[in-house]
């Protein structure tokens, strides 16, 4: 009588299960590292988002000749002056409006501030889910930038 054994020795499962784990050990770090480069891509985008809403409500206000409660038309660095919304999401009127030409979460956006010169944002910083992004020079960065 012969027997006939098919199938693998416990050996040569141990040593596929021992292969496995070594590529699982080398690309989980590789992915999660592709994952993390995802999402702050996509912070830097939302950053860029409210930006250009921030821009957008300036400028509408530069058209719309922005005026005063008592209806006098003010100086264009007046009103952008004045416009702590855009600036700065402290004002409810102008910082919903960036929030909303935006279309981004106020729990996922919880500041921006933002420097102008002429009308132009020119720096400032964003914070999306509490990592702040920075507009230093026209290009976002995550580091704040030197004070000179």
């Amino acid at each position: 009588m012969k027997k006939n054994n098919k199938g693998f020795t416990l050996v040569e499962l141990i040593v596929v299960l021992v292969i496995l784990a070594i590529l699982a050990a080398i690309l989980v770090p590789t992915l999660l590292g592709y994952i993390d480069r995802a999402r702050s891509e996509k912070d830097f985008s939302t950053a860029q988002t409210v930006r250009v809403a921030a821009q957008a409500t300036i400028d509408q206000a530069y058209g719309d000749g922005y005026k005063t409660d008592n209806g006098n038309t003010k100086t264009a660095v007046t009103k952008i002056a004045e416009m702590e919304g855009v600036l700065a999401n402290t004002t409810a009127t102008y910082g919903d409006t960036v929030y909303t030409l935006s279309g981004v979460s106020k729990t996922d956006v919880t500041a921006f501030s933002f420097n102008y010169s002429g009308g132009i944002i020119t720096g400032g910083s964003v914070t999306v889910k509490g990592h702040v992004y920075y507009l230093v020079n026209g290009a976002w960065q995550t580091t704040a930038p030197a004070t000179p």
